[in-house]
Parts: C-alpha cells; sequence; structure tokens
C-alpha cells in the first residue's frame, strides 16, 4: 500500500476544502423557525435546541437549553488489514465549529437527515458498508452509544467498524488510510483527530489478556445503582423567556452566569460538503473543558477511576471520567475540585487536546488528561467513586454505561488496542 505524507496530505486537504463562516441574527436566519419553546428546522429534521427546566429530587436547580435530536446517526469506521499492519479509512471534513478547520473524521459521520439526503444535496460516501448486510465484510463492533448528556437530550449514535477482509475499495480523495502509529500521532495533535472519530475507536478496544482489578465487576454496577436511587431529575420544557439567567437577544441565547454556553446562527459556504450554502444554529461553550482520569496501577493492570454521575440529558446514570468539568478556567483556584491537585503535576501528566463534533459545537475544546499514581499518593473515595480496571471499563463501555467524554479519554490511551 502506498504510503503518503501524513501532514502534506493534511495541509492539502485544507487548502482544498475551503468553507466560509459569517454569524447572523436570529431574524436572518432561513430555513429554521424560532418558536417560545423550541428552534428548529422548518423540514422537521436534523435537530432543534429545546429549553428546560430541572428539578432533583422536587428541588428546582437551574435552567438550561439542550438539543434534541431523535435520529440515531452512524459513525463507522473502515478497516483492512496490509501485510499484518492495520489500516483504517478516515475523512478530511471540514465543519463550520472545527477549531482547525480540517478534522479527520470517520468513514461515515452522518445524522439519518444527512444520509436520507434530506438537505437535497450530495450522497454520502461508503455509506452500504454500514447500513446493508454484506457477507463479504465483517463487523467487527455496532455499538449504540451515548453523545453528550450535558448538551444533548438522550442522543445516541452507532459506531461502527468493519473489516474488509479480501474485499477492495476505491479510496476517495478525501480519504485517507492511516495506522494505528498514525492515529496515536493525530492524537498528540492538538484538534486534528473527530471526538467521532475516538468514539468508534473506544467501541473497539480489545480487552487484555491478563486483568487485575481492584473491585468485583458486580460492585462496579451496584455505585451506578445507587446514584439511581439517591438521584431523580426531572425535566420540563419551557419557554425561552422562563429561562432564568438566560439572555434572549437577536443575535445570541446565552447564560448570564457563564456556566453553560451561548447559542447563535451560523451563514455557512462550503466547496466540499453535500450542499454548498446552509444557516443552522451552534453552541458554543464559554470556557474549555477539563477531563481527566486518575489511574492506579496493580500487578501491571491500570485502573480507573471512574465517578457516577446522572447528567441532565440521560434517563439513566453513567460513569464519567475522575473530573470532567464543563467551562473550567485554569486562573481560578479549583482547590474545591476533588482530585485537581494531581492533575496540576504538568510534569506527570499525560494529556491530549480534543474538540467537539463540529457540526452542533463552535470551537469547544477538551483538554484531557491522564495521571498514573504513585504508591505514596493517597486518595480518599466518596461513595459516588470506584475503580475500575481496564477490562471492566471495556465491558462498560460495551453495555453504554460510560459517558463520551470517559470512553473516549480511555481509547485515547488504549489507542494500541483498538481491534
Amino acid at each position: 500500500m502506498k504510503q503518503v505524507n501524513l501532514n502534506k496530505w493534511i495541509l492539502h486537504q485544507k487548502k482544498k476544502n475551503l468553507m466560509k463562516i459569517s454569524k447572523i441574527n436570529i431574524l436572518d436566519v432561513l430555513n429554521w423557525k424560532i418558536e417560545d419553546k423550541k428552534i428548529y428546522n422548518r423540514n422537521k429534521n436534523f435537530f432543534s435546541i429545546v429549553p428546560f427546566q430541572f428539578k432533583k429530587n422536587k428541588n428546582i436547580l437551574w435552567f438550561q437549553p439542550l438539543i434534541v435530536q431523535k435520529e440515531v446517526g452512524i459513525l463507522g469506521i473502515i478497516k483492512k488489514v496490509y501485510k499484518s499492519i492495520d489500516y483504517y479509512l478516515l475523512q478530511a471534513k471540514v465543519e463550520p465549529g472545527n477549531t482547525k478547520g480540517i478534522q479527520l473524521s470517520p468513514t461515515v459521520q452522518a445524522t439519518k437527515s444527512n444520509y436520507l439526503r434530506k438537505h437535497g444535496g450530495k450522497k454520502t460516501n461508503y455509506l452500504n458498508f454500514f447500513i446493508r448486510k454484506n457477507l463479504k465484510i465483517k463487523t467487527i463492533t455496532n455499538l449504540r452509544l451515548s453523545e453528550q448528556g450535558t448538551r444533548y437530550f438522550n442522543k445516541s449514535n452507532n459506531n461502527i467498524l468493519v473489516d474488509l477482509k479480501n474485499q477492495k475499495i476505491k479510496k476517495l480523495n478525501s480519504y485517507i488510510w492511516v495506522t494505528k502509529k498514525n492515529l496515536e500521532y493525530l492524537l498528540k495533535k492538538k484538534n486534528l483527530l473527530n471526538m467521532d472519530t475516538i468514539s468508534v475507536l473506544s467501541s473497539s478496544i480489545k480487552k487484555n489478556v491478563l486483568d487485575d482489578p481492584i473491585n468485583e465487576y458486580q460492585n462496579i454496577i451496584d455505585v451506578l445503582k445507587k446514584i439511581k436511587k439517591k438521584i431523580k431529575i426531572q425535566r420540563k420544557v419551557i419557554t425561552f423567556n422562563n429561562l432564568k439567567n438566560w439572555k434572549v437577544l437577536k443575535s445570541s441565547i446565552y447564560d448570564i452566569e457563564k456556566k453553560f454556553f451561548s447559542v447563535f446562527f451560523l451563514k455557512i459556504k462550503a466547496n466540499s460538503r453535500e450542499v454548498k450554502e446552509w444557516h443552522q444554529p451552534i453552541i458554543s461553550d464559554h470556557n474549555i473543558s477539563l477531563n481527566g482520569f486518575l489511574i492506579k496501577r496493580k500487578n501491571k493492570t491500570n485502573n480507573y477511576l471512574l465517578k457516577a454521575v446522572q447528567e441532565p440529558g440521560l434517563n439513566i446514570p453513567r460513569f464519567t471520567s475522575t473530573i470532567s468539568i464543563k467551562n473550567f478556567n485554569y486562573r481560578t483556584r479549583e482547590d474545591n475540585i476533588k482530585f485537581f491537585i494531581f492533575f496540576r503535576n504538568k510534569k506527570r501528566i499525560i494529556k491530549y487536546v480534543n474538540s467537539d463534533e463540529g457540526g452542533r459545537f463552535y470551537k469547544n475544546e477538551t483538554h484531557n488528561l491522564i495521571y498514573i499514581l504513585k504508591e505514596k499518593d493517597k486518595v480518599s473515595l466518596t461513595k459516588d467513586f470506584i475503580w475500575a480496571s481496564h477490562n471492566q471499563i471495556v465491558e462498560l463501555i460495551r453495555r453504554n454505561m460510560l459517558t463520551i467524554e470517559a470512553r473516549n479519554l480511555f481509547a485515547s490511551f488504549n489507542i494500541d488496542k483498538v481491534y
């Protein structure tokens, strides 16, 4: 297989795939309608943004909009083996919210509205490998996994990895075959590997032959069960005017205290997408997100410290990373954040910087951190924290019990163990 210079190829794709983005007022948006209780596409496709009131155990806690998208999308990667080396087919994709313009996305990254061509544009390349039975290829994984529970309302996508086996396909110009070494290199580059790509890879991590867990698997499940009994979050759809501590303007919708995000509208022109021009709303966080795992080693087995959480957009609790914070500011004192002291040690942390999917989120960046504990490091746990081994994490992912933030960080650290 002919190898290409990855950096030169990415630079070429940046020059080739152009996108012009401009912010517009709500009144100037085409094909979208703004009503008291939602912002939605006039064709009733794609997604909507809906304002909610949240109660926890009958006490009103906060107000925020969520993205509502009932469709289940497809995130699919094609794999092939050549001379005993695994290759994965990724595409250079430009999205309005991408931090660097181009990101390397899955072979197929499409909502149902997109692949059914509700936009009236081009077809989705390589779609048949993921929606039709094909005896010539092997499906390695096909998992329906949840998206960000702090931004979406019960959103999930099918994460699929297929092996071509001996079948040959034509590689299109904006696609590239990458190895695991390439993936490791791309993860070290800021905001270059698409979060949906990492999500598919997270669904395809192998278990270790030897695994020495700190806790029994059932004890881990019991932590989630206790959180489910303890925390009851109730949601109620309200009007935008009743979003307390939020401003609704012609130019944007945002929370006054800067704890959540802003919503604004974009006019987009692109030369390489399914349609050449469109308008849409998009969400932008006020600051970076922080996502980190503490790891404790037991007889060469990595055990990860999980936290059980009930996110507002999900119906049942899941485990997230040791720390997972939206709108984090390094300049403020964060002494109240449990375990944050470990992640201050810049010499000992492993860091990956990724951004959220750019079709819904505008330049939202997450700093993903790994800290491997020394024997002398002391960690005191509350009832919502528990250690889980590598193989236990893989099993939790397969049962959709991990947040996308946690499983993507786990995958980034274990990219060499992808099928």
